[in-house]
């Protein structure tokens, strides 16, 4: 087995430590792109502990200035800084007006200015069973797998979770599942057998609106950051028209018309698992035009990429369950700006934390938002980070969370 291969191995099994290791199979794209998992891969169950990533504890320090890495110009060379500690920034002051639906069995609704926390019900969880949480328009999905070990074909139940509300309603049951017409639906890729799938467009009221259609099982789903995608073998296609939009290897998101990609290396199923140096490549989907992107983390593995609202931003995250061969798990979030084609480093990165209870996400100000766990001198403890641009350090505040044991680290921003 090559470095490479032992350090996916290290990274699927961090990721995978909580969930029972006999459901490991393709999942929904629920959780990223390039992947991802957002992290586009074809995800798996598996990795989907890591489902998009980023994290942090609380360590005020000096401001820590930009990076910034003009198109193909700067690179890292290979070489590895020293080990990251805890995530360090401001306190997050004032009112933050945050509230996040957050994955557990069950999910639940943080307040991050008051801290309380409200479980959502109309779910059963009885059993630990995996669950993912994902933003449709201003709602939330709940994709639920009861991982029954004598059920041979991949099924979960679907449920809606309206803005404001801690009630989860179920409106469907299927496998994939990513956000359609701006947030009003959702589209499903559902089994019928093991060798027959079908897509169906479903309203958020649960009414199916075109007929299902038929699509390969071997098919991914995948919400790009700004419009849904089906990526088959290389092709990424439209799911409402049909019409493929490019071919590519690892899809990482489409923002602003133009699509982030990179190759898919030899082994690395379903996971982009390049090395420093190997380039990254945006597409413009209009005129076809391509350009070759550094690849500006000393970290070898990439884990997640969200896309800003405005289509105006791409937050990367880098990650290494085992930095440099050691026991500390990093993360490294990068800012694209797809129309420049510059690369920026997020403030107060990278950072060590627990990859599979960190993600990241964007708020509809534009904020980025981040959720995770991290160590520190008092133990393992929970955060908020907040970054909005023009800000030269994260805005951290601690939270105390339930556990998170529901395989996910996903949450949406409300």
């Amino acid at each position: 087995m090559t470095g490479i291969e032992e350090r996916l191995a290290d990274a699927l099994a961090a990721r995978a430590e909580a969930v029972d290791p006999a459901s490991v199979r393709p999942l929904p794209a629920v959780q990223r792109v390039g992947r991802r998992r957002a992290r586009v891969r074809g995800v798996w169950l598996a990795p989907v502990a890591a489902a998009a990533a980023v994290a942090v504890i609380a360590t005020v320090v000096g401001i820590v200035a930009h990076r910034v890495v003009p198109g193909i110009k700067e690179g890292t060379g290979g070489r590895m800084p020293p080990v990251p500690g805890p995530l360090h920034g401001a306190p997050l002051a004032g009112s933050s007006g945050l509230r996040l639906l957050v994955a557990a069995d069950p999910p639940f609704v943080l307040n991050v200015d008051t801290g309380a926390v409200r479980p959502v019900t109309g779910l059963n969880v009885k059993g630990n069973p995996v669950l993912s949480v994902l933003a449709v328009g201003k709602d939330a999905v709940v994709w639920l797998d009861r991982r029954a070990p004598s059920r041979s074909i991949p099924r979960a139940e679907i449920y809606l979770v309206r803005r404001g509300t801690t009630r989860a309603t179920r409106i469907a049951t299927g496998w994939q599942v990513v956000p359609a017409d701006g947030g009003r639906a959702i589209w499903l890729v559902s089994y019928k057998d093991l060798h027959h799938c079908t897509l169906t467009e479903i309203a958020l009221d649960g009414r199916t609106r075109p007929r299902a259609r038929p699509i390969s099982c071997s098919t991914q789903l995948i919400d790009s950051g700004s419009r849904p995608v089906l990526v088959h073998g290389r092709r990424v296609v439209d799911p409402a028209t049909g019409r493929t939009l490019l071919s590519t290897g690892s899809l990482w998101a489409i923002a602003d018309g133009r699509a982030l990609t990179s190759t898919l290396t030899r082994g690395c199923p379903g996971v982009s698992c390049l090395g420093p140096g190997r380039p990254l490549t945006l597409t413009d989907l209009r005129t076809g035009t391509r350009w070759r992107l550094p690849w500006p983390s000393p970290i070898s593995f990439t884990d997640q990429a969200v896309v800003r609202p405005d289509g105006r931003l791409i937050a990367l995250d880098f990650a290494d369950p085992a930095y440099q061969g050691g026991g500390t798990q990093v993360t490294d979030v990068w800012l694209l700006d797809p129309a420049t084609r510059h690369f920026r480093h997020l403030p107060d990165m990278p950072a060590a934390v627990h990859l599979k209870f960190t993600s990241m996400a964007w708020a509809s100000d534009s904020r980025l938002v981040m959720l995770a766990q991290t160590g520190g001198p008092r133990g393992d403890g929970n955060l908020v980070a907040v970054w909005k641009p023009g800000q030269r350090q994260l805005a951290l505040r601690a939270v105390r969370l339930p556990v998170r044991n529901s395989g996910s680290d996903t949450f949406v921003i409300w």
